[in-house]
């Protein structure tokens, strides 16, 4: 031991690198099984009220990028899409990302919300 100190903490590190790296595997596994299988699956509403919802989810997580009140900030403002964008432009922009957007992870129901949100601000 006095020879090589850093030996038990090297294989410490190795040991937790291998466990990650299994565990990693086992869980992937899992995914796939539950893919397969349907579980897991989310079964999505529709909203009673989209627009209110869309504006909700707008708020949420475009605020961040487009401005308080949409019209624009480090990303384009969003107050005139009307006639520029149909809302399943606007659901796939939402939902895949578009130049320096990146996607925003939401449902089809919730990009469908938002979109419809969008096109009702307007002017």
């Amino acid at each position: 031991m006095k020879g090589r100190p850093l030996m038990p903490f090297a294989i410490t590190a190795i040991v937790g690198i291998l466990l990650m790296v299994s565990l990693s595997f086992v869980g992937l596994n899992q995914r796939a099984e539950m893919n397969a299988d349907g579980e897991g699956a989310e079964e999505v509403e529709e909203f009673e009220d989209p627009i209110a919802e869309g504006q909700v989810l707008a708020e949420q997580s475009c605020i961040a990028c487009h401005g308080g009140d949409l019209s624009g900030g480090a990303g384009p403002g969003l107050t005139s899409l009307e006639g520029a964008y149909t809302v399943e432009e606007i659901v796939d922009i939402i939902q895949n990302g578009q130049g320096s957007m990146p996607a925003t992870g939401l449902n089809d129901v919730e990009a469908d919300a938002v979109a419809q949100y969008l096109l009702s601000i307007s002017e």
